[in-house]
């Protein structure tokens, strides 16, 4: 037995050194095995069933913590792809997730907060970076004509440079900007989007004092996927989602956070401590949700927007006591999870 071993062991020092000294000495044929590797790794086709709305939760997190990407939700439908909301970071982790930004069809913006759009200009730049060929349709609430329009002058000088060096041929700027569909709510839903059999309404939520807040249904198939944008606990958003097979809804641990505003002001900390005691009148406990959904019939309850995030076992016990009794399917959403509506 000590001989085997020690054969075992002696080969595996053997095959470390062989791979070792293979590195050091043709780093050149390895470089270029990687680099091929890396292509097909990164332009592999992304599918789905033309049957299903497949979701990826891109961002789950909120702006109290740094430890996930903010909001963003990716959808797709036959051979649409649509995102919702850009928070910080969303970008560069739908690449990570090998997401095929060059095709993107459509963003759309629940409200304008900084964790939900301020990737925006990059999105639009990078989808066009990376070879879009076609219009950016860009949907939300009153105010992003102007946003939208802050970006010819914040990108002029780094399109510019792009076509330089480029060419014009490859670098069309036909399609470098996002094309505003602002849209204005006077009554409490809208349908805004309808092609392909898919259609998109956007309906009003509560997160006062920002208005107009927004969240949408998006319907193909006799399926139904519906995002709640930021929100208090408000019986429009479950109206909306009644029967839904998909309910992706924000949360905050309120019980928690009482403690957290006491905590701060014990340490002096009165603007972090006036923060968190403001932001618990415009978000929805978890217990909140699951009562209503299960009054509207929700077959799956994702949690996103996550405040704070159960990035711990304590904290993630928190949210479980509060969501046992969904009757459904019930997640704590991470960064990059997939969910099928078949």
């Amino acid at each position: 037995m000590r001989s085997t071993t020690k054969y075992i062991f002696s080969f595996l020092v053997l095959a470390i050194f062989m791979c070792l000294s293979f590195i050091n000495f043709f780093p050149e044929k390895l470089s270029k095995f990687l680099t091929n590797l890396t292509i097909d790794r990164n332009t592999s086709t992304f599918s789905n069933n033309e049957d299903e709305i497949t979701v990826f939760t891109i961002g789950t997190g909120s702006p109290l913590n740094n430890s996930r990407v903010q909001s963003g939700t990716a959808i797709f439908i036959k051979d649409k792809f649509f995102i919702f909301d850009v928070g910080d970071g969303v970008v560069t982790k739908a690449e990570q997730m090998n997401l095929p930004l060059s095709e993107l069809d459509a963003i759309f913006i629940t409200h304008f907060h900084s964790d939900h759009y301020i990737d925006l200009p990059y999105l639009i730049n990078r989808s066009w970076v990376l070879g879009r060929s076609k219009d950016l349709n860009v949907y939300g609430p009153k105010g992003l004509e102007n946003i939208l329009a802050s970006n010819y002058d914040f990108l002029e000088l780094e399109n510019k440079h792009r076509v330089d060096h480029h060419g014009s041929d490859l670098m069309n700027t036909k399609y470098a900007f996002g094309v505003s569909n602002e849209f204005k709510m006077k009554e409490d839903k809208k349908v805004i989007y309808e092609t392909d059999g898919i259609k998109i309404t956007a309906f009003n939520v509560d997160h006062y004092p920002v208005k107009p807040s927004i969240g949408y249904v998006i319907e193909y198939n006799n399926k139904k996927v519906v995002l709640s944008g930021d929100t208090k606990a408000n019986e429009v958003v479950f109206e909306m989602a009644s029967n839904a097979d998909l309910l992706i809804h924000e949360a905050i641990l309120n019980s928690l956070l009482k403690n957290t505003v006491k905590i701060l002001q014990n340490k002096e900390m009165y603007r972090n401590s006036h923060i968190v005691h403001d932001i618990q009148d415009y978000h929805t406990p978890p217990n909140e949700i699951v009562k209503l959904a299960n009054k509207a019939n929700v077959k799956t309850l994702v949690l996103h927007h996550l405040t704070p995030s159960p990035d711990n076992i304590i904290i993630k016990k928190l949210y479980e006591k509060q969501i046992k009794n969904f009757n459904g399917k019930v997640y704590l959403a991470n960064d990059g999870d997939k969910f099928i509506v078949k």
